[in-house]
């Protein structure tokens, strides 16, 4: 057997194999393929390890194509990683003591196949992409037409539907996981669209018999921990408190809303459902704002410019707070956010009432908790 390249890295070992050669697999796992098509004037291949919750990604192993092939051993736990090759790239889950293999499609793109964790994998892509178009993109074409064509009172009905499309969506991945995911790896790459008050105890279950059997893997501990934090927004529970910058720079507090009805709006300046959804709220902020109602927008905006742009634009005169990090803000990550507009609505004690109500449910909710301050109000 011959090594024509063996490099350390500060990252761990990285062994290129020659054209031909077949590596000994202890630990880690494999990966060879013969690109001709996608890789540009750059040849070097690099995996990285995608960590959900930051939105990271973390360079695990680095190669080089030599006349179209590569062979590369990579040192690594098993989990959801990225191969990148000039302009192309590809996600992959990868379990341990596997070999793995990357193919050009017909479309010039990259699929890595060969392995059952993998395949595992794409099979939820596929099922995800599928579901994704029927639930939710279709919808979405719909209000395009229709805002196209003027018509507002379809856009704000599509608008709903497009929200409720989505949110099924999400509980057909958990389905799907349920079903054929629990003892992969790739449990870990569809965690990050689960909708955590569907089926949350079976998912408990799952999750917790992968940790028991890999209790040593950082995916175990991070989806413990994905658990936990569904667990603690449940209904019922008291909600965890978010303090960040407002608008100003001046931190603002959830727990200082304590005695208050609070909806704690989870947004972005670039989300067309969430600014429909401000021109509700800023109806409702009217009228109950005077009996105990508030709101608490958080906001997962890059660009603070165009942050405080729609905040003005909308009217949204209530309590805001934003780090400007994205979708890697630590504020949505502690209430397992991943897709939006996502709410909670809070009683005067902190405790969560009810998750994404909107319009007459929104309403109903909000005459119920606010009835006896509304009574005193009217002098009732």
């Amino acid at each position: 057997m011959s090594f024509p390249h063996v490099r350390w890295w500060t990252l761990g070992w990285v062994v290129l194999l020659g054209p031909g050669s077949v590596g000994v697999l202890r630990a880690g796992f494999e990966l060879s393929g013969r690109i001709t098509r996608t890789t540009g004037a750059d040849p070097t291949v690099v995996v990285e390890r995608e960590w959900l919750e930051e939105r990271r990604f973390e360079p695990v192993a680095t190669g080089t194509l030599v006349d179209g092939r590569f062979q590369l051993r990579v040192e690594a736990e098993p989990g959801l990683f990225v191969l990148r090759l000039g302009d192309a790239r590809v996600s992959f889950v990868a379990g341990e003591q596997q070999r793995l293999q990357v193919e050009e499609t017909s479309q010039g793109s990259l699929r890595v196949a060969g392995a059952p964790d993998q395949l595992l994998y794409a099979e939820y892509e596929a099922f995800r992409t599928a579901s994704l178009a029927e639930r939710v993109l279709r919808v979405r074409e719909a209000i395009a037409r229709a805002r196209s064509a003027g018509l507002a009172d379809e856009v704000s009905r599509l608008t709903e539907e497009e929200i409720s499309g989505y949110q099924q969506h999400r509980r057909e991945l958990v389905d799907f996981t349920l079903q054929r995911l629990g003892e992969s790896p790739a449990l870990y790459a569809a965690s990050l669209r689960w909708e955590g008050d569907h089926r949350l105890a079976e998912l408990a279950a799952v999750v917790h018999a992968y940790a028991g059997q890999h209790p040593e893997l950082q995916i175990s501990r991070r989806l413990l921990e994905r658990i936990l934090r569904f667990q603690a927004t449940a209904i019922g529970s008291v909600a965890p408190d978010l303090v960040g910058p407002g608008p100003d720079q001046l931190p603002v507090s959830l727990r200082e809303l304590r005695g208050r009805v609070v909806l704690v709006d989870f947004w972005a300046s670039w989300c067309a459902p969430c600014r429909s959804e401000n021109r509700h709220h800023a109806e409702l902020y009217r009228i109950y704002g005077d009996s105990g109602f508030e709101i608490l927008a958080v906001s997962v905006d890059h660009d603070g410019r165009a942050w405080k742009a729609a905040i003005a634009r909308d009217g949204a005169i209530w309590r805001q707070i934003g780090d400007l990090t994205g979708w890697k803000s630590p504020l949505a990550a502690r209430y397992n956010v991943t897709a939006l507009p996502a709410s909670f609505l809070l009683d005067r004690e902190g405790r969560i009432v009810a998750k994404d109500a909107r319009g007459p449910a929104l309403v109903a909710l909000l005459e119920k908790l606010l009835r006896p301050a509304k009574l005193a109000a009217d002098g009732g």
